[in-house]
């Protein structure tokens, strides 16, 4: 019995760091930090998914909060949109495996009606507390 228990745990372990590192991202730069939420809510088919988006220009010290975000994947790039008034929010990311290391860049564009007004790269944040500089 200790053994077959010892198994559960494990396997609820194990499930819950996939469903963690699924259901959220963050990315920053010097200037800006990017939360990405409910990732679980894409389905797998382009245009679906509730995603949302939570950004920080700490030089500005502004934030924004999101939702509804959408995901459309193509030519190994994955975008996901936000949309708030005239404003539209663009994180664009190569598909890379879960667990692979040294993960790419990810860009965030920003469009005020159709005019580029910030194009950024963001880099996912460690999961520790070491300091992070780019």
């Amino acid at each position: 019995m200790g053994k077959s228990w010892l198994s559960c745990l494990s396997f609820i372990l194990v499930s819950l760091s996939f469903s963690t590192s699924v259901a959220g991202q963050v990315l920053s730069n010097k200037k800006l930090t990017v939360s990405i939420g409910n990732q679980q809510s894409w389905t797998g088919r382009n245009g679906t998914g509730n995603l949302s988006y939570y950004g920080c220009d700490y030089s500005q010290d502004q934030c924004i909060y999101l939702t509804g975000g959408t995901v459309t994947c193509r030519n190994g790039i994955c975008s996901t949109t936000w949309k708030n008034k005239n404003y539209t929010y663009v994180l664009s990311s190569p598909l890379t495996a879960a667990n692979e290391r040294g993960k790419p860049s990810s860009t965030l564009i920003v469009y005020s009606d159709s005019k580029v007004i910030l194009e950024t790269k963001l880099l996912p944040l460690p999961f520790d507390n070491i300091n992070y500089s780019q």
